[in-house]
């Protein structure tokens, strides 16, 4: 019996906070507090390991580092 589900590589989403906290020289902590965030969630997302992103972390990231979503998601073709 064939599998109906057929793999396709769509590209992928690429989340990187690391550089643009660098450069504005924020740390991972400094986010921690002024978000409310957990440690382990922003450093996912500092890492660029989080799996899935929620609307409303994203909000929270943007608003303290002073940044738009597309300056730390990108879309990167297969």
């Amino acid at each position: 019996m064939d599998s109906i589900i057929v793999y396709k590589d769509y590209g992928d989403i690429e989340f990187d906070i690391k550089t643009i906290m660098e450069q504005k020289g924020i740390t991972i902590n400094q986010i921690v507090k002024k978000t409310g965030l957990h440690h382990q969630v922003v450093k996912r997302y500092y890492d660029g390991t989080i799996i899935r992103y929620d609307k409303d972390v994203l909000s929270r990231l943007c608003f303290v580092i002073g940044c738009n979503l597309n300056d730390i998601m990108h879309y990167k073709k297969p």
